[in-house]
């Protein structure tokens, strides 16, 4: 019985074979299959550019993307999920405007319009930081999960369908051979 599942390999190949290199013209699949492959293609190829695209946005500066990946990657290894956010440049602008305008003192204006800078940097970091956790689970989830799940499946089953038309147009070349 295992011989037989080997012997339908073996033909499918051979078929596969006879169509690439031979000339051998395989069934034609109805218009409107081909499109709809066309376009499962073109949405696969959307949905990893989009992902892609939107990380790039939310994590503008490439080393820090770098290096956060990274770090994620060595805590999946390790076995610590480190939680490390994106560090955003208004945040750390913010940041040294606050510290600077307490050093300089009470007294300085300059100090104290850094200082409120420095808030309204903070509050600016706060929004994008919010705004990154809501593409996350809003887009890039959902997003990821048609990736991950849906359209892996459709490529399955393209993957099964393709393989039953080669058994199917083998098994009619010997039926036209036998006639």
């Amino acid at each position: 019985m295992a011989f037989a599942g080997l012997k339908k390999q073996i033909n499918k190949a051979n078929q596969f074979m006879n169509e690439k290199i031979g000339g051998v013209e395989g069934t034609k699949l109805d218009d409107d299959f081909v499109e709809m492959e066309r376009q499962t293609d073109v949405m696969c190829e959307l949905v990893e550019d989009i992902q892609l695209k939107t990380k790039e946005f939310l994590h503008p500066n490439p080393a820090s993307r770098a290096k956060m990946s990274a770090v994620k990657g060595i805590g999946k290894l390790s076995g610590q999920a480190k939680a490390q956010t994106y560090p955003q440049p208004e945040g750390v602008l913010g940041d040294a405007m606050i510290s600077f305008g307490k050093k300089l003192g009470d007294d300085s204006l300059y100090g104290e319009a850094l200082v409120e800078t420095g808030e309204s940097m903070r509050q600016i970091a706060d929004i994008k930081y919010n705004l990154d956790d809501n593409m996350k689970t809003n887009f890039l989830e959902p997003l990821h999960s048609l990736s991950s799940k849906d359209i892996k499946e459709v490529m399955h089953h393209r993957k099964k369908l393709q393989g039953r038309r080669l058994d199917y147009d083998c098994k009619k070349r010997k039926k036209e051979k036998g006639r």
